[in-house]
């Protein structure tokens, strides 16, 4: 039956996720290109990315999210509502000022003020979803967190990239600028339903928390919160081991932008509609434990093709796309699944955007400094070395699951 309410709150979750990818994507994926093409320098533009930075510091203020709120307005209202109108703020400005070369430093400003803004959201945008949604609703909603935040940096970055090159400045920033108003729009319109929240963490004593305020020293409390964060950190190497260090392959190999583009284009539909589509439809059926070990098991298989493919000295087209498509389906198969996973998991406490942030804290801080330090093996030791490094990496985290002794905090 047709519930339009809910179709409405499942719409606001989507533009939400969405909204929190633009900052990311106008910062580290558009505005190197179009400021470079206006003949910045690149030392003006090697401060872009620190405006990743609060995705991994986030979790130093998750729990002042999760305690602090007006409860007439709403517990995640409060936050939402404020950081959806910064975010939306900052763009304004952006579009006002126009991307010109002499605002570099201006603009880099307000990007990273709308990445903090977009951060602390992500914390609140978490909370939601794991205290609203249970089942198969809990695996949707995780579907729609991997998928949105993914289609908010491509619409942020190739998107806007698109539109600036095509009309101008003017026109290109209204694309982000929209979705974030109707995202607002429809915040603004809801009301948030009151949500009692069940303490059934165990420590890792085997006791009961007693808690009255979110804190990241609860989280570590609680048994299976280490087990969880080695497993986000580590497949996070796994699934960065594959079409981010191939690019550079293929480039070495004399490959054009347009070409290498084109892969990535292709790889991220895969991850988005195939790897978090897909992953998210068979988790219902084989649960989250299997989908994460099958999803890993595919960037198993694309570090070993682009190993192969490494030791070729030209690499086909066809070849690179189907390294590509494995690693990019099994990421987002992973991803879904891990994520799902540490929604369960905050649910059981009372601090469920805290749980949910030092998790995703601990995967964005393995995607960022991994990239970095496979790209200097690769340099030293050469690029098979550097995807061995990504299988051992996803290897680590399967023996992880197989053989811990407590399941408690394992997908199921």
């Amino acid at each position: 039956m047709f519930n339009l309410a809910k179709m409405r709150l499942w719409l606001m979750l989507a533009l939400l996720y969405i909204s929190q990818g633009l900052p990311l994507g106008i910062a580290m994926d558009a505005l190197p290109s179009i400021l470079k093409n206006q003949g910045a320098s690149l030392e003006n533009l090697i401060f872009l990315p620190l405006v990743g930075l609060p995705w991994i510091l986030k979790f130093l203020w998750a729990s002042v999210v999760d305690n602090y709120s007006n409860t007439r307005f709403g517990r995640r209202r409060s936050w939402l509502v404020p950081m959806q109108s910064l975010i939306f703020l900052t763009l304004t400005l952006l579009w006002w000022l126009g991307i010109e070369q002499d605002k570099t430093l201006l603009i880099i400003l307000l990007m990273l003020i709308a990445s903090v803004a977009s951060a602390t959201q992500d914390i609140a945008t978490d909370g939601l979803a794991a205290e609203l949604f249970s089942g198969k609703d809990l695996v949707r909603a995780n579907i729609i967190q991997v998928g949105g935040t993914m289609v908010g940096f491509f619409l942020g970055g190739a998107g806007v990239m698109i539109l600036v090159g095509q009309f101008g400045i003017s026109v290109g920033a209204l694309l982000p600028m929209a979705i974030v108003l109707c995202s607002l729009a429809l915040l603004l319109t809801w009301k948030e339903p009151a949500v009692t929240l069940v303490n059934t963490a165990v420590s890792s004593t085997g006791s009961n928390q007693s808690q009255t305020t979110a804190s990241l020293k609860n989280f570590i409390k609680r048994a299976g919160s280490v087990r969880l964060l080695a497993m986000a950190f580590l497949s996070s190497l796994a699934m960065v081991s594959g079409f981010g260090l191939g690019k550079l392959l293929l480039i070495d190999q004399a490959w054009s932008l347009q070409s290498v583009g084109q892969l990535g284009m292709y790889g991220g539909v895969v991850t988005i509609l195939l790897g978090c589509g897909g992953g998210g439809w068979l988790i219902q059926y084989f649960g989250t434990r299997k989908i994460f070990i099958f999803g890993l098991a595919m960037t198993i298989f694309s570090a070993g093709l682009w190993i192969m493919l490494s030791a070729i000295e030209q690499i086909t087209f066809s070849s690179a796309l189907l390294a590509t498509v494995l690693g990019c389906f099994g990421s987002g198969a992973a991803s879904v699944a891990l994520m799902t996973q540490a929604m369960r998991f905050a649910q059981q406490g009372l601090q469920t955007g805290t749980d949910m942030t030092a998790i995703q804290s601990a995967r964005d801080l393995g995607e960022m400094t991994m990239s970095s330090s496979l790209i200097a093996i690769a340099a030293v030791f050469g690029y098979s070395l550097s995807f061995a490094f990504g299988v051992a990496a996803a290897f680590a985290v399967i023996i992880l699951l197989v053989f811990a002794k407590s399941r408690s905090a394992q997908p199921e």
